[in-house]
């Protein structure tokens, strides 16, 4: 008798969690069966799988117009599976219907059609341990990193950053830099290509010519592009269009450096060096009275 009072308490539970139930097939008291279940707002969802106490219970597809749940359920509740609607993917497992747990994964598609993809340990439903992807419908996309809910770095593909596997060489060099006509000149070279680059701090990082761009080409130097472009201001202020590239064996000192994000203006005459390619180091330092800028691996 007390397990038939139990029975049917969880039936009346269930009815005022949804608006109208109806059995279509099978058991859906103790067992495996259909459900269709229609709201007070006239929306209409369809439930196949496991039922217990009258309860939706143990493996199931929810399934509605807006949505679609599946996987391990408890009491009307997805506790270990995937969620997905046109806007949103999940998987993993779920406390009061956010994710909350080791292993979980989170795909947003927002109007923009802007993309960020979550990976790693979710507490109540935010990133608190792992990596979030942020990418862009034009190519642009940014890698952040998350320990014990604070955000420790962001990488993005069109700025260059530290990463120790990227250079070969030894742990310091120095480069001597050369001045002409009161400018300052950083050599460097690309698959045996030699250049001297104009320091310019306000420049993006590493900007090429025309000129030096084409020698690249036909030196056969290791490049690949992004796809990506960026309005950047020359001479008197005109805006002009740069174009992002990734540069693999770029010398300097006695450094080799690969994943060089670069830039390719054609308007420009000179190429130029900003402080975003120092990023690609450890530490840079800078002896201006001896002319010369020491690289830390």
């Amino acid at each position: 008798m007390k397990y038939l009072l139990l029975i049917i308490l969880n039936i009346l539970c269930l009815f005022m969690t949804f608006s109208q139930t109806t059995c279509i097939e099978g058991d859906c008291q103790e067992g495996t069966g259909k459900m269709l279940i229609v709201y007070d707002d006239g929306s209409r969802c369809d439930y196949e799988g496991a039922f217990r106490y009258g309860y939706i219970n143990g493996k199931g597809i929810f399934t509605c117009n807006e949505y679609t749940e599946s996987g391990i359920f408890k009491n009307n509740k997805l506790i270990e599976g995937e969620y997905n609607s046109s806007g949103l993917y999940q998987r993993g497992t779920f406390v009061n219907r956010v994710l909350h747990g080791e292993q979980c994964v989170e795909l947003k598609i927002l109007e923009d059609e802007t993309t960020i993809e979550s990976k790693g340990r979710m507490v109540n439903g935010a990133l608190f341990s792992g990596i979030a992807i942020i990418k862009v419908n034009d190519g642009r996309y940014e890698e952040c990193i998350y320990e014990e809910g604070e955000l420790i770095n962001c990488k993005k593909n069109t700025e260059n950053s530290y990463n120790r596997e990227d250079i070969d060489g030894p742990e310091m060099t120095i480069v001597d830099v050369v001045y002409i006509d009161n400018q300052t000149f950083v050599p460097l070279s690309i698959n045996n290509i030699e250049l001297n680059i104009l320091w310019d701090t306000g420049a993006f990082g590493l900007v090429f010519s025309r000129a030096d761009y084409q020698k690249l080409l036909e030196g056969g130097a290791q490049l690949h592009n992004l796809d990506l472009s960026i309005e950047t201001v020359g001479v008197l202020n005109i805006p002009t269009e740069s174009y992002y590239f990734i540069l693999d064996g770029v010398k300097i000192g006695e450094m080799t450096l690969k994943n060089v994000v670069c830039l390719y203006n054609p308007a420009f005459e000179t190429s130029l060096l900003g402080f975003d390619f120092f990023h690609n180091f450890n530490d840079v330092h800078w002896k201006m009275k001896l002319g010369a800028i020491s690289l830390y691996k």
